[in-house]
C-alpha cells in the first residue's frame, strides 16, 4: 500500500449514522417514536415495538405525537413578565408535582422554576390540560410573534436541538432565527387548530 492509498482511507466520506432505538438497538427511520424517563428527564428514541411496551403509568412513558395551535390562548405581557424568563421562547412541562419552564439556548434547555402564583393565573385564564411529562405548552414570543401550542415534548427538544446546532456568537446569528421561524412554520402547518 502506497502513501496515497493509505491517506484515501481517511478522506472518504463516512456513511450517515443510522439512528437506533435506544431500548433494543433496532434501526429507526427519521420519523420514529419516543419514550420519556420522567425520573431522569430523558427523552429516548424508540422503535414502535418498544414504545408500545410502555402504557401510561409505566416507568417510561410513550410520547404520542401532538401539535395543536392554541389560537384563543391568553397570555398577556404582564403574565409573561411574571414568569421572569430571559427569552421570548419557552416550553412549560407539568410533572405530577409542579410546572417547570424550559427555554432553549446554545447549551441546550435551561430549566427555570415557575412561580405557583404566575402559573395559576395563566391556568385560570386558559383551560389547558397537559399530560404530565409528555406534553408541553410551547410559547413563541420572538419578535412580534404571540403563538401558543400544545405539543408533544419531543417537539420541544427538536427545537432545542435546532438552537444548539445553529447558534453562533452572542445573539445567535441570522441562521438560528431563520431556523426557528422555519420550525414554527412547519409546526403551524401540521398543527390542529
Amino acid at each position: 500500500m502506497n502513501a496515497v492509498s493509505a491517506l484515501r482511507r481517511f478522506v472518504r466520506e463516512k456513511p450517515p449514522a443510522v439512528e437506533r432505538c435506544e431500548l433494543c438497538a433496532a434501526p429507526v427511520g427519521p420519523r420514529h417514536e419516543h419514550v420519556v424517563d420522567p425520573a431522569r428527564h430523558e427523552l429516548k428514541c424508540a422503535c414502535t415495538a418498544c414504545a408500545l411496551l410502555f402504557p401510561d403509568g409505566a416507568r417510561l412513558l410513550r410520547v404520542r405525537p401532538r401539535a395543536e395551535l392554541l389560537a384563543d390562548f391568553q397570555l398577556g405581557d404582564a403574565q409573561w413578565d411574571a414568569l421572569r424568563l430571559p427569552i421570548g421562547l419557552a416550553f412549560f412541562l407539568r410533572t405530577v408535582s409542579r410546572v417547570t419552564a424550559f427555554y432553549p439556548g446554545p447549551a441546550g434547555a435551561t430549566e427555570s422554576l415557575v412561580s405557583l402564583e404566575a402559573w395559576e393565573e395563566i391556568a385560570r385564564l386558559n383551560a389547558l390540560e397537559l399530560q404530565p411529562d409528555v406534553e408541553a405548552l410551547l410559547v413563541n414570543r420572538v419578535g412580534a410573534a404571540r403563538e401558543h401550542y400544545l405539543v408533544s415534548v419531543d417537539q420541544c427538544y427538536r427545537l432545542v436541538g435546532i438552537l444548539r446546532r445553529s447558534w453562533r456568537g452572542f445573539s445567535g446569528g441570522e441562521e438560528v432565527w431563520e431556523r426557528i421561524g422555519q420550525f414554527f412554520s412547519e409546526l403551524k402547518g401540521g398543527a390542529r387548530a
